[in-house]
């Protein structure tokens, strides 16, 4: 693989900017998935029994159970969005050093 260029560089900071959002209401939706699997849980929660069957039963709860498929979702979404996003920083990183490399080595010749 060759090193990026000047404009898939530009490209990456553009996609950079324009993910930010994305990636903002994404740890949003996260954050709320992992507060509604409380909720979800203190809601699924009996009255009666020992405290172990009442954990038991509000675990096994479809509430619960929709609450951590939400959450997974959530955390898969966040995941994502940040691995991309990633990728842009590393490629940025790498292209701004393949560019000076490039400006070092025609200074270089310049001066042979």
């Amino acid at each position: 693989m060759s090193l990026p260029n000047e404009h898939m560089v530009e490209k990456w900071l553009n996609d950079l900017g324009e993910s930010d959002h994305a990636y903002a209401a994404a740890c949003a939706e996260f954050t709320a998935a992992k507060e509604g699997l409380k909720v979800a849980k203190a809601i699924a929660m009996p009255t009666s029994g020992t405290v172990a069957e009442r954990e038991r039963q509000a675990l096994l709860s479809p509430e619960y159970d929709t609450a951590v498929k939400k959450l997974t979702a959530a955390e898969y979404e966040k995941i994502l969005i940040h691995t991309q996003r990633e990728q842009w920083i590393m490629g940025i990183d790498v292209g701004g050093q393949s560019t000076r490399i490039r400006e070092d080595h025609d200074q270089t010749r310049r001066f042979r």
